[in-house]
């Protein structure tokens, strides 16, 4: 199920539109603008609870880097949350398809910090890179600086959280989005009627959706306890 697919359902739960209106296809649709609006907020809170309270976790995810000859900086995916490893791990690519992973490349110990006591050129002696480090505005840079246009590839978990219309809600079954969008739609009706939120946790018809909801997660989804990861 889409974003854009469950603020349809949300606002049919609502009966704010009815089941023989259209289905909105923009966010920016202008005659239901402002329930479009709480419809998006209600989604991303109780996404937020979910992954607050670990029943939902960041997925794994593969992104890659191309590298420019004389750039040492460049940044991860934009829904980059960590490395999936507990040792991150960096491959080069190379061969015909340009998928065979050839080098790794580290993070450097000690981070930039060292790296800079230990090479005093090393924003900008090129080379192959063998190493890796994060820079204070959160980009992953290498060193030595590129000298070349190579592909990096490495593994992360991304972010489950949804903002355009086309992203998919991070369940696997339309029996879990369904239950998660009962969850929503209350959420949605204390925002539309401005109740106060403090009493959500205790509303029946919002615990019984998040009830039914953790019971598929936990049958194939097993809450899962992480290690130490390095993060950027």
């Amino acid at each position: 199920m889409t974003f854009i697919e469950a603020v349809n359902r949300m606002l049919r739960l609502a009966t704010l539109m009815q089941w023989d209106d259209d289905d909105i296809v923009s966010f920016s649709n202008t005659q239901h603008a402002g329930n479009i609006s709480l419809c998006r907020q209600a989604v991303q809170h109780v996404l937020n609870e979910l992954v607050g309270d670990q029943f939902l976790w960041p997925e794994d995810a593969i992104g890659h880097i191309t590298s420019v000859a004389g750039t040492r900086s460049y940044s991860l995916a934009s829904d980059f949350v960590q490395f999936q490893d507990e040792r991150p791990w960096i491959f080069r690519l190379e061969g015909a398809s340009g998928t065979d992973a050839t080098q790794q490349v580290l993070e450097y110990s000690g981070g930039e910090n060292a790296l800079m006591k230990a090479v005093f050129q090393y924003t900008t002696q090129q080379g192959t890179p063998i190493w890796y480090y994060f820079t204070d505005d959160q980009e992953i840079s290498f060193y030595p600086v590129p000298d070349a246009a190579d592909t990096y590839r490495y593994h992360y978990e991304k972010n489950v959280m949804v903002t355009s219309e086309s992203d998919t809600l991070p369940f696997d079954s339309d029996q879990k989005a369904f239950a998660f969008v009962d969850m929503a739609t209350r959420l949605f009706t204390f925002l539309f009627t401005r109740q106060p939120l403090e009493g959500l946790g205790q509303d029946i018809i919002y615990k019984g959706a998040k009830k039914a909801l953790l019971s598929l997660l936990k049958k194939s989804d097993p809450v899962r306890q992480y290690g130490y990861r390095y993060r950027c």
